[in-house]
């Protein structure tokens, strides 16, 4: 984010998420934003697994690839696995020996968003990176450095200017209305009318110029965005085979899968918020076991049949009529009814908030807190740069 120190942690941070109460709860006392543990050592430390994973490139025996697991944390000591198993907990580089074939990485930190599934080659070697941005709400995840940086515009100082007039202007041209039989109060309501009327016919330039900034976000952004999947993962490559299975469509996806013929689509998108602490002001040195402990993938269920889950995006092709939805995170389980029609999406968000704090005997967790609720979707958003961007994000 433009302004802001991407490694800079508040040194009182229970009084900073009091103080921004608006921000990781709402008006009653509902958390919105996680509480993840801020750690001032970013070094990464390697997990104990089945993968070989080192700080170095490793050279890989027959049969293997290796993986190039980039971590670039703003402030949060972020957890990265393979195929649902810990390797690395920390921010920089970390290599993973894996074996040849598809496989699902994620990376938690604050949250836990869309997981990648990445393909390794005998004896090649596949990168990965993941970035948090400052606002520790913003995660790009994909095969390449994504340049965060918002391009330069005029369109801002446009929205500064109309901003500073509602707020300051127009306020002070009220109280000038009061006095008009003096000449100074007479100029500056003209300045204040001359300034409006050069404003108002800029309104549609600031349309298309946030379209076209939208766009250019869009475009570089792309190439580090996974691309949607089909479940399995080594299934058959062709559409016509693999038009009615789930799949991961990814955080902020380009596009979405095609609809399976007579059948519409749910679009279940599941974020797990991970709160890591309970007191304190939540900075410690390092604290790679609580930081550690990942937030289980919820287990999803459509009309009482288990599907294929993970925190993240999903695309389920459904018949057309109505459906249960069951989603059951870290003991907590809601469930809601829905309606699908035929080449048509409903999207549900389901937000979920996990409680884990080492106490003073160990590590401690509380009761999850799970919400389910339906969102408005439209398919042709993906075709509106704006508005894709502001759903997506």
């Amino acid at each position: 984010m433009q302004g802001i120190e991407r490694k800079a942690i508040p040194k009182d941070l229970d009084r900073a998420y009091r103080e921004g109460c608006g921000v990781y709860a709402d008006l009653l006392g509902r958390p919105l934003r996680s509480k993840p543990l801020l750690h001032r050592d970013p070094a990464v430390a390697v997990v104990p697994s089945p993968f070989a994973t080192a700080p170095a490139r490793p050279a890989p025996p027959e049969g293997s690839g290796v993986l190039e697991l980039v971590l670039d944390a703003a402030m949060t000591m972020p957890v990265a696995a393979v195929d649902g198993t810990p390797v690395a907990v920390g921010d920089g580089t970390v290599f993973t020996v894996l074996p040849a074939g598809f496989h699902e990485v994620d990376v938690q930190s604050g949250t836990a968003g869309s997981p990648v599934v990445v393909r390794i080659e005998d004896g090649a070697t596949a990168t990965l990176v993941w970035r948090e941005e400052a606002d520790r709400h913003t995660v790009h995840f994909g095969p390449k450095v994504v340049d965060a940086m918002p391009p330069a515009s005029r369109v801002y100082l446009y929205e500064w200017a109309v901003v500073t007039t509602l707020v300051c202007g127009l306020p002070f041209g009220i109280v000038n209305l009061f006095s008009l039989d003096g000449t100074g109060s007479r100029i500056v309501l003209a300045a204040l009318a001359v300034l409006i009327l050069a404003l108002i016919p800029l309104a549609p330039w600031r349309k298309r110029e946030r379209a076209r900034l939208a766009a250019l976000r869009l475009e570089h952004q792309g190439p580090g965005m996974s691309r949607p999947v089909r479940f399995p993962w080594d299934g058959p490559e062709d559409p016509a085979l693999t038009a009615d299975r789930p799949a991961l469509v990814g955080d902020r996806p380009g596009s979405l899968p095609d609809f399976a013929p007579g059948q519409g689509a749910l679009l279940l998108r599941a974020k797990a918020h991970r709160h890591l602490w309970e007191d304190g002001d939540g900075v410690v040195v390092r604290d790679p076991e609580l930081a550690g402990l990942r937030a289980a993938p919820p287990v999803v269920r459509i009309d009482g049949l288990e599907v294929p889950a993970t925190w993240g995006n999903w695309w389920h092709p459904l018949r057309p009529g109505p459906h249960t939805v069951e989603v059951e995170a870290d003991g907590a389980t809601e469930r809601i009814e829905v309606s699908v029609a035929e080449g048509d999406v409903t999207a549900v968000r389901a937000d979920a908030h996990l409680y884990t704090h080492r106490g003073p005997e160990g590590v401690a967790r509380g009761p999850a807190r799970l919400r389910l609720e339906p969102e408005e979707f439209r398919t042709e958003w993906m075709g509106d740069p704006a508005r894709r961007l502001a759903y997506w994000n």
